[in-house]
C-alpha cells in the first residue's frame, strides 16, 4: 500500500513538471528577455557589420489601398506595408538552453543591422526605408522581420491613347544602398503582394499585381560600375469608365450632333447665336479633358483628336453660315464661272429624284423671287409679275435651270445649306463612329 501511494506521488510530481516545461508562457519573464537581449546584443555585435557575405533577403508588399492615379502628373500613391525578411545567426538562440521559452524578441534600427533599401522611382522622398518606432520581430532561428508602412508616391509613365477607357501599367521599384549585389540581394517572397486588406477604390479597378521588375524577373541596377539589387512590384490598373462615358463622352457626341442643324435655321442672327453656342461649348470639354490629360505624354489621347475635329468642324460652321448670309443679300448678276458653280452645286440635292421635276420646283421659286430682273425660259415668260405657266411642258429642258440661266444667289445660298448640313452630318457621324470602333476594340481586347 505504501508503495502504491509513493508510485502515485511520484507520478502526479511528474505530471506538474511536465506541464511546466511544456508550456511557453508558463516560464517566460520579462526578465529572461532582458537578459536574453543581452547576451545577444553583446560586444561582439555591431549593427554595421551584416550577417554573412551575401545575404538574402526577402520581400514582399501588403496593399492597403489606392489612393490617387494622376496621368497629368504621372504619378502613383498608394498605401501599403513593404516587408523583408533575412537571417541573422548572431541572433539567433535556438541552441541555448536557458531561453528556449522566449518565442520572439523584439528590437529596433537603432541596435541591430538592416538592409539599406530605398524606393528607386519615389517622387517625393529617396531616403532608405526605415521606422524607428516599428519594431523588428525575431525569431530563435535567427529570421528577422521587419516591416515599413506609409504611403508610397511614385512616378508612373501613363499611356492615355484609349482614356476614358485606359489602363495604365505601374511600378514600385525597391533597390538597395550602400551595399552592392553580391553583399545584399533581393528576392520575393511566394506572395509577393498580399491584398487581403485591400480597399477598393472607386475610379481604378485592379487588373493584376505581382512581383516583377520591368523585364519580368530579377535584374541589378548598374551605378558607377557598381551591381545593386533591383526588384519591381508590377500593379495593372484599368479605370472605372461608366462616369465618364456619362458625363463626357455622351454629351460630346449628342453636341456634336447638333451642328448640322445650324442650316436648317433661317434667320442670319439665330444661326450666328447657335453656332458659336455649340463652338463654345465643346471648348469647355476641350478644356476639361485637356486638364486630366499629360501634356508632356508621348501617346494621343483619342478622345482629344476627336474634339479637336469636330472643334474645327464647329468653328467652320461659323465661317460658312456668315459666308452663305452674304451670298443670299446679293442682288447683281453671277459671274459665267459662279453661275456654273452654282448650278452644278444646285444638282446635287436632286440626286435621287426626278431632275426634270425637281428643277421645275427650283424654277418656280427663282421666278418668284426675280425682284424685277427679265427671266428667260424659251421665250415663255417676260418680267417679273408675269404670270408663270402652271404647267410646264414635260418636253422643257431642265438645264434651263439646272445650267444656271435662271438660278439666283437666293438658289445658291439654299444649295449650299442643303449640301453644308448633309456633309457636317456625314463628318461627325463618320468622325463618331471612328472612335467608337478603337475604344471597342480596345475595350475587347482588355477583357
Amino acid at each position: 500500500m505504501t508503495n502504491r501511494r509513493k508510485q502515485l506521488s511520484f507520478i502526479l510530481v511528474y505530471a506538474v513538471l511536465q506541464l511546466l516545461v511544456g508550456s511557453g508562457h508558463a516560464q517566460y519573464t520579462t526578465t529572461l528577455e532582458v537578459n536574453l537581449l543581452s547576451e545577444l546584443y553583446n560586444s561582439n555585435y555591431s549593427s554595421l557589420v551584416r550577417p554573412s557575405a551575401t545575404v538574402m533577403v526577402r520581400t514582399s508588399f501588403v496593399l492597403y489601398t489606392i489612393n490617387d492615379l494622376s496621368i497629368v502628373d504621372q504619378t502613383l500613391s498608394i498605401s501599403g506595408m513593404l516587408s523583408m525578411k533575412w537571417f541573422d545567426k548572431r541572433l539567433a538562440w535556438d541552441h541555448l538552453p536557458d531561453y528556449q521559452h522566449v518565442q520572439f524578441i523584439f528590437d529596433t534600427d537603432e541596435n541591430t543591422w538592416t538592409p539599406a533599401v530605398f524606393v528607386e522611382n519615389s517622387v517625393e522622398d529617396l531616403s532608405v526605408l526605415n521606422d524607428s518606432n516599428m519594431p523588428m520581430r525575431i525569431t530563435p532561428n535567427g529570421e528577422i522581420l521587419r516591416d515599413t508602412s506609409g504611403i508610397f508616391k511614385v512616378s508612373c509613365e501613363c499611356d492615355i491613347t484609349y482614356y476614358p477607357l485606359d489602363k495604365q501599367v505601374c511600378f514600385m521599384k525597391i533597390t538597395t544602398g550602400g551595399y552592392t549585389q553580391g553583399e545584399i540581394d533581393l528576392e520575393f517572397d511566394p506572395e509577393a503582394v498580399d491584398l487581403s486588406d485591400y480597399v477598393i477604390n472607386g475610379e481604378w479597378k485592379i487588373v493584376a499585381v505581382s512581383g516583377s521588375s520591368t523585364s519580368g524577373q530579377q535584374m541589378a541596377k548598374t551605378r558607377k560600375g557598381l551591381k545593386f539589387a533591383s526588384l519591381s512590384f508590377r500593379i495593372e490598373l484599368k479605370r472605372r469608365h461608366l462616369f465618364h462615358i456619362l458625363n463626357t463622352v455622351f454629351p460630346v457626341f449628342l453636341v456634336g450632333m447638333l451642328i448640322p442643324f445650324v442650316y436648317q435655321l433661317k434667320e442670319v442672327s439665330d444661326r450666328i447665336a447657335y453656332s458659336l453656342t455649340v463652338l463654345l461649348s465643346y471648348a469647355v470639354y476641350l478644356s476639361m479633358i485637356a486638364a486630366n490629360v499629360p501634356s508632356t505624354s508621348v501617346s494621343v489621347c483619342y478622345l482629344s483628336v476627336y474634339l479637336v475635329a469636330i472643334f474645327t468642324a464647329s468653328t467652320f460652321s461659323i465661317v460658312f453660315v456668315i459666308w452663305i448670309a452674304k451670298i443670299a443679300d446679293y442682288e447683281s448678276n453671277m459671274s459665267p464661272c459662279t453661275k456654273s458653280i452654282a448650278s452644278w452645286l444646285a444638282r446635287i440635292p436632286c440626286c435621287g429624284k426626278n431632275l426634270k421635276s425637281c428643277c421645275r420646283r427650283k424654277r418656280s421659286v427663282s421666278i418668284s423671287a426675280a425682284k424685277g430682273e427679265e427671266l428667260r425660259e424659251n421665250g415663255r415668260f417676260s418680267r417679273n409679275n408675269s404670270r408663270v405657266d402652271s404647267d410646264p411642258s414635260p418636253d422643257d429642258d431642265a438645264g434651263a435651270v439646272c445650267g444656271g440661266d435662271v438660278i439666283t444667289w437666293q438658289d445658291f445660298a439654299s444649295s449650299l445649306d442643303q449640301i453644308l448640313f448633309v456633309f457636317f452630318f456625314i463628318f461627325i457621324a463618320v468622325s463618331s463612329l471612328v472612335l467608337f470602333i478603337f475604344w471597342g476594340l480596345e475595350y475587347e481586347r482588355n477583357n
